[in-house]
């Protein structure tokens, strides 16, 4: 039999079954473009397994809504690493039927069985999973669902929109002069607007500039709040700023913020960027993320503060020429003890307050915080991996001793990823496993490497009747002195072990 030596315990402490319900929001994605909607997700811990469902599962088509029904993934074992509790499963399910009375077909379960793939965790009272159902053999697509929040801003697509002031109107989970506070939020004018010209989609955000009593008045849009306070583009009290502290909310009934619970490696959006009247020296279009503990925090800042855990900023976005172009701005994080809690993201039209030109715009859509998970090295006992490279998964290398789940390291370039190791006997050695999950849990990686090793261990001795009994230290390695004192593992010749102490 094949043991397992893995780094990382399971949870299997579950005496009796616990279920908890989670209202969460979802992000839909299929065929590179997502919606967003709320759906309640069921977790039941039992006899160490965990079951997690995504009940009534609906999915919006251009005739409406669309029944699907609970997505049941079952008998996953939970993977305990820090805080975080990992679900990590590759399974083929049946989808049942719903039990929303006001859905009268589920398709669901006239579609057969179908491959799914789940990544997910559970943190304090967070849950955060991707789960993929892979649907190319009845409707030839795969079905992302993105479920939870606080890594993510929600509307990535700017598809949703809502009425702000009067006609106006802006994107879902974000905001512009037309929902400002401050003393001359009413002379700022507008600056942002829904345009038809998408990277992904049917809709980007279109933000510009305007002139204002003769002062140019930059297009910003953030996932806070903007403050007008003075004429002098220049003046501070003109800025975008949160605050989780206050209840204001928007025309959609949502908060002046974006709740942020992790640490991003960089933050990414495809813009459209083009200046009026070029301006040589303020060319530039810029991009800023500030992750704070929530507390009120402003952008441009007015004081030095010391409750922001990291920050990103890309302030030299160029002309692009009329083609869509990826931007991205790495984080930077502050060594101190802030807990992420909330991000503030402004986009505007030129880097310098009061520059460029009144007919300058950007065209901003899907924006995403980026979480690495590449796995940049691999040892095994202190020694590389021979020729390792990211993309290539399978390896073999040579080491005459024993090993477990603790002799791997891993080297990967994400901040907060999650990496799990295991560790299998095989006949000639050992197969070792790694895998390296991003933050978020959208991207999962594998490598395997199978390492012969003649090394004699306790999972490795044959089982002889003539043989006499052999010790082994607690790490699994055979030895022939006992040394008074130690605790050792004897294995007698029937295979059953007990410990001693010599």
């Amino acid at each position: 039999m094949k043991k397992l030596f893995t780094l990382f315990f399971v949870a299997v402490a579950v005496i009796a079954a616990r279920a908890k319900d989670y209202n969460v929001p979802l992000t839909i994605i299929v065929n590179g473009t997502a919606a967003d909607q709320t759906g309640v997700i069921s977790v039941v811990e039992n006899d160490g397994l965990v079951d997690l469902t995504v009940k009534n599962f609906m999915l919006q088509s251009s005739d409406g809504p669309m029944g699907v029904g609970n997505v049941e993934v079952k008998g996953i074992k939970p993977i305990q690493q820090g805080n975080a509790t990992l679900l990590l499963t590759n399974q083929t399910i049946t989808i049942t039927a719903g039990d929303d009375p006001s859905v009268p077909f589920w398709m669901g379960p006239s579609i057969g069985e179908i491959p799914v793939e789940l990544r997910g965790k559970i943190e304090g009272d967070r849950l955060r999973c991707y789960l993929d159902i892979d649907l190319r053999a009845t409707l030839q697509q795969v079905i992302q669902v993105a479920i939870g929040d606080g890594y993510q801003i929600a509307n990535p697509s700017f598809e949703n929109w809502h009425t702000s002031t009067g006609t106006y109107v802006e994107p879902n989970a974000w905001h512009s002069f037309e929902s400002a506070s401050g003393s001359l939020a009413a002379l700022a004018g507008h600056h942002i607007e829904k345009s038809a010209d998408a990277h992904s989609g049917e809709a980007s955000a279109r933000i510009y500039a305007t002139s204002i009593f003769g002062i140019i008045a930059n297009g910003t849009m953030t996932t806070g709040r903007m403050n007008a306070g003075a004429i002098s583009a220049t003046d501070k009290t003109n800025h975008a700023y949160l605050d989780m502290s206050m209840t204001d909310v928007d025309g959609n009934g949502d908060p002046f913020y974006t709740a942020m619970c992790s640490k991003p490696d960089s933050i990414a959006a495809w813009v459209k960027f083009k200046q009026g009247t070029p301006n040589a020296a303020h060319p530039y279009a810029t991009i800023s993320a500030a992750i704070t503990d929530g507390t009120r925090y402003q952008d441009p800042e007015d004081k030095e503060y010391t409750n922001v855990v990291g920050k990103a900023k890309n302030n030299t976005i160029a002309t692009t020429d009329g083609q869509w172009v990826r931007v991205v701005a790495p984080f930077v994080y502050n060594d101190n003890a802030v807990e992420p809690k909330a991000v503030l993201v402004t986009i505007s039209t030129n880097a310098d307050a009061g520059q460029g030109s009144n007919n300058d715009e950007v065209l901003v859509d899907d924006i995403a915080f980026i979480y690495n998970a590449k796995v940049t090295g691999l040892k095994i006992k202190g020694q590389d991996v021979p020729q390792f490279d990211a993309k290539t998964t399978s390896y073999e290398m040579e080491l005459n001793e024993t090993i477990t789940a603790a002799d791997i390291e891993a080297a990967v370039d994400g901040k907060t990823a999650h990496v799990v190791k295991e560790v299998t006997t095989e006949d000639g050695g050992y197969l070792c496993r790694v895998t390296a999950i991003n933050a978020d849990m959208s991207v999962m990686s594998s490598y395997t490497v199978k390492v012969k090793s003649n090394a004699a261990g306790i999972h490795t001795l044959k089982t002889d009747a003539s043989q006499p009994a052999a010790y082994f230290t607690l790490d699994g390695r055979q030895v022939t002195t006992l040394v008074p004192g130690t605790i050792y593992i004897c294995r007698q010749a029937d295979g059953t072990t007990a410990k001693i102490r010599r």
